[in-house]
């Protein structure tokens, strides 16, 4: 841990303007003359409009425009705009694609004018016949072409699979489905939209503003430079805000139409319908191995749901691919396409539910071969990339094991099934291995150091709850040998050096390494200003004999010999002195991924089988932690959003018209506190140089791949059921 900052356990630093209700979010922005929006949405889930009537929502009061189809919107596009929700532009067209579709934009004086006159649209419908459910998608389910959103192999062979099935000693198949769910953000989506002449600024509730302004200039014809999106503090995502959707670009237009302003706040229900969900996966996995646990093939094939606007696979298989040691293998991912809005990533897109068949398959192959389900993970852990052969630029996942049994006490689990009890109670402990590949984006920033001796941080990324304004402090802070509370950083605004999204657990290690060489950049320029200055205690030194430490830059050999940064750059009159960074990922010699290990306690009530986490371990590699309580907060809600994801998260269809049931947060259950144990996190905190300059890796990910297997495996520990179909309700173990 560094005196200047990087692993210190420093409280966020906007955290009382947080908890005071002075943090602007996206929905506070108010400017002059704004308007407001509300979204009219298709009842039906397949068909087209027959008509649409908006004569009673123009005629009420305070309404100022009234748009759909029938407006014929004009957008400017490539055949597919990265990083847009939905290949289909909003109101292209009459057809309808699914229930809760956007079919109008109602704008009005006031947001209750807005939604009043919004219920007075009319609309009527030819139904057609929709595809309600994956169950009934899966026999029109096809590998997906190359394209916007598919940019993994959807087919992986690896040796030769069927031959070393068929000449396995031991063999475990099994099928694993898990289920349509949703992100549930406290902030719900937001977008405000003014225009000056032809240039766009929208405040939008954005996981990537640099990326998005450039779609929102392409959909609109504009260059980027017309275009500026702001979004410095996101109310949680969890990959809702990862695409643009479409009422991002019908406000903008509104607002181009009206000439004024305008402000739509999406409701709950259309973030449930709108703005993406986790699809539902049906896994096939097969796993053949030695009587001794030493893996010989893995076979695993996946589908999910897609929209018909959009294909959008799940990389379900990359855990198969790449976390254990296994010489053949085939995976395969398909799609099937049902009448529910497109598919987005959501926190673990892929690893998530992968990650859960691969991890059961293995407890019940270490059932099978009544082995340690941790000695058979340790007997198949892969040195090097199963399928690229090349060295880990950082793996420590074997101590993440070892650290892991030892604190959490796995010597105590019982092998036979069903046997632990307490009162009534069934206990069952269960395990299962994380790993997610390491992402990297180019990113810039600049570090100014003031006369005063402040310091300011400066790069367009944006924090979305994980703690990002205050380790970007820290990593300034140290870098630059200055107390953290001298630091200020400002966000979210594509006017600032473009920064990295904050989505795939990237903003660590990418806009980290950019703002540790800016700091570096601005300290090394300080330095040669002190030593090349004759009025500075520090002239004629090498730069390499100064140091800096707590503002001030002191001889090596001599640290009474020196002077702060503030008296330096005010003799010198530069105010102030900037530092550039920039990061730039390049190909790299080795293969780069977050690591860990998951332990878990259920228990089971045996005449109520509700299943209860009372006790969860995550043992972590995500090379150097940056701040110990912000990482450990971080963990712990991904640790909880996966025990929901296990235990009850479920957006349930109609098997008839396609609509979602209740999309609600009174009927979508997430956990709540009396829902959650004890939930330890140990990070390994070793770190990876070979990663990237700050040796930081994603930890947003990571801390919840493999949590629901864990569960899944604690629970078939003690009951001797084994559910293979999340989530784990009651009904199921019934």
């Amino acid at each position: 841990m560094s005196e200047q900052g990087i692993g210190a356990a420093l409280t966020r630093v906007e955290a009382r303007d947080k908890v005071t209700g002075a943090a602007r979010y996206t929905a506070d922005v108010v400017l002059p003359g704004m308007a407001y929006a509300a979204l009219v949405s298709s009842q039906v889930s397949a068909g087209r409009l027959r008509s649409l009537d908006v004569s009673a929502a123009k005629a009420a009061p305070g309404v100022l425009g009234v748009f759909s189809h029938l407006d014929r919107p004009t957008w400017h596009r490539v055949p597919a705009i990265p990083y847009f929700g939905e290949t289909r532009m909003p109101f292209s067209d009459d057809r309808i694609h699914h229930a809760g579709q956007h079919i109008a934009i109602v704008v009005a004086s006031t947001r209750q004018q807005a939604a009043h006159a919004a219920a007075l649209v009319k609309a009527e419908y030819e139904a057609g016949k929709p595809v309600p459910t994956l169950e009934k998608a899966l026999p029109s389910a096809y590998v997906a072409a190359q394209g916007n959103y598919v940019n993994f192999p959807q087919e992986t062979v690896r040796g030769t699979p069927e031959e070393a099935l068929a000449g396995s000693p031991v063999r475990v198949k099994a099928e694993y489905r898990t289920a349509l769910i949703s992100h549930a953000p406290i902030e719900p989506s937001v977008t405000t939209a003014t225009w000056e002449g032809d240039e766009l600024t929208l405040y939008d509730t954005s996981q990537a503003v640099v990326v998005h302004r450039g779609l929102v200039a392409t959909a609109f014809g504009l260059p980027e430079d017309k275009v500026r999106l702001v979004c410095p503090l996101i109310g949680g995502a969890f990959g809702a805000k990862t695409h643009v959707w479409g009422h991002t670009l019908l406000v903008a237009l509104a607002a181009r139409r009206l000439g004024r302003p305008v402000q739509v706040v999406i409701t709950r229900k259309q973030m449930f319908t709108t703005t993406g969900h986790q699809p539902p996966t049906v896994q096939r996995i097969e796993i053949g191995a030695e009587r001794d646990g030493r893996l010989r093939v893995i076979t695993h094939d996946s589908t999910n749901s897609t929209s018909f606007v959009a294909e959008r696979p799940e990389n379900t298989v990359l855990s198969s691919v790449a976390t254990y040691a296994v010489p053949n293998l085939r995976t395969r991912v398909r799609l099937a396409r049902m009448n529910f809005g497109t598919p987005t990533a959501m926190r673990t897109p892929g690893d998530g539910p992968g990650s859960f068949a691969l991890e059961c398959a293995l407890d019940e192959l270490a059932h099978e071969l009544g082995a340690d389900p941790v000695e058979l993970r340790r007997r198949n852990h892969a040195d090097v990339h199963p399928q690229s052969g090349k060295p880990w630029s950082g793996k420590n996942l074997l101590e993440c094991y070892r650290i892991g049994a030892e604190r959490f006490g796995w010597h105590r689990r019982d092998r036979r099934p069903g046997t632990r009890r307490e009162g009534n109670d069934l206990i069952g402990y269960g395990m299962a291995t994380a790993r997610r590949v390491e992402h990297h984006r180019a990113a810039e920033s600049t570090v100014d150091i003031r006369t005063d001796g402040g310091v300011v941080v400066r790069t367009a990324t944006q924090d979305i709850g994980g703690g990002t304004l205050t380790t970007m402090i820290q990593v300034a802070a140290d870098a630059l040998g200055v107390a953290p509370d001298k630091v200020t950083i400002t966000v979210g605004d594509t006017d600032l050096p473009p920064g990295a999204p904050t989505f795939g657990s990237i903003t660590s290690g990418s806009n980290g390494s950019a703002v540790r060489l800016a700091a570096q950049d601005a300290r090394g320029a300080a330095i040669r200003l002190a030593v090349g200055d004759k009025g500075s205690p520090l002239h004629g030194l090498a730069e390499d004999a100064v140091d800096v430490r707590d503002g001030r830059l002191f001889a090596k050999a001599d640290p009474r010999r020196g002077e702060t940064y503030a008296v330096l750059l005010t003799r010198n009159r530069v105010n102030p002195l900037r530092g550039n960074g920039k990061y730039s990922p390049a190909e790299s010699q080795y293969e780069t991924s977050t690591f860990g290990a998951h332990f878990t306690e259920v228990r089971i009530d045996r005449d109520l089988p509700r299943v209860r986490v009372v006790r969860h371990l995550a043992v972590i590699d995500c090379g150097i932690v940056l701040n110990t309580k912000t990482a450990r907060n971080q963990a712990q809600g991904g640790i909880i959003g996966s025990i929901g994801v296990a235990l009850m998260e479920e957006l349930r269809q109609d098997p008839v018209s396609g609509r979602a049931l209740a999309p609600a947060l009174t009927d979508y259950h997430v956990p709540v506190n009396a829902d959650i144990g004890q939930i330890d996190v140990h990070f390994v905190n070793k770190p990876d140089h070979n990663s990237n300059p700050l040796g930081a890796k994603g930890l947003g990910e990571i801390c919840s791949i493999g949590v629901s297997a864990a569960v899944a495996n604690a629970v078939f520990n003690a009951t001797g059921r084994r559910i293979r179909d999340l989530p784990i309700t009651p009904r199921r173990l019934l």
